[in-house]
């Protein structure tokens, strides 16, 4: 089999898929029945994956959508960690895709005076994977999807900009470390975007923020009863042979 093109062409065709991706993310976001104040991340980016899968418009986007997609490493086979959405072009590499990482933020909870608001978690479980290059190593793109549970989106990216700032090093970030408008979208003020150097790659990174809210009135799905204990079993007791 013959394949056309290179790493290079492939890097290229990613990044001219990205105002699609965006797109598609947003607009499947708007159509998805807002999630509960207290749902779990994976149950949120599930239903998410799923909208977009099926979206009215599928066919017209050259990518597979691929949720929790494992990554290796490649001379162990350790399991390095699962990205939450990867959209991959039709190329023969695993290492040309665009990633898109979900993080629940003030996240309401049931009897507490306010949400909780995860700002740290958004940095360090989230971007710093793309900085390391753990996630989206080969590539200039990668996204973070904010779930903001509250809706209070202002807050969100005020409390996220914080925590970048005081990461700025790390993050590979000039000063002021700060949100930028989106070069994609530059009207939807849901998108932000930063830009990072990163010790493996030359090429410039860019990650794409999307603000998404959720419904600051939506209802509490009731706590899973937790297990009972269980029962220790006795100890299995053989009966002697006894000889006549």
């Amino acid at each position: 089999m013959i394949h056309f093109g290179s790493p290079a062409d492939w890097v290229n065709l990613i990044d001219s898929q990205v105002p699609d991706i965006l797109a598609l993310v947003i607009a499947s976001w708007d159509a998805l029945p807002a999630p509960a104040a207290n749902e779990l991340e994976n149950s949120i980016t599930n239903r998410l994956c799923a909208r977009m899968q099926n979206a009215p418009n599928r066919e017209t986007f050259p990518f597979h959508i691929q949720p929790q997609d494992v990554i290796l490493e490649p001379g162990t086979g350790d399991e390095l960690g699962r990205t939450d959405i990867a959209f991959k072009p039709f190329v023969p590499s695993d290492k040309i895709y665009f990633c898109l990482e979900c993080k629940r933020l003030n996240v309401r909870i049931p009897n507490a005076p306010r949400p909780r608001p995860y700002f740290s978690e958004y940095v360090r479980n989230g971007m710093l994977r793309f900085i390391s290059g753990q996630y989206a190593g080969a590539v200039r793109n990668g996204g973070m999807l904010a779930l903001v549970l509250d809706a209070d989106l202002n807050a969100a990216m005020v409390g996220v900009q914080g925590n970048i700032q005081a990461a700025q090093a790390e993050l590979g970030m000039s000063s002021p470390a700060s949100f930028a408008p989106s070069s994609v979208q530059p009207a939807d003020t849901r998108i932000r975007e930063t830009n990072h150097r990163r010790a493996h790659n030359t090429e410039p990174f860019t990650i794409h923020h999307l603000f998404m809210a959720g419904d600051p009135d939506a209802p509490f799905l009731p706590e899973p009863h937790p297990k009972p204990p269980k029962t220790p079993r006795k100890p299995h007791k053989s009966r002697k042979s006894t000889k006549s």
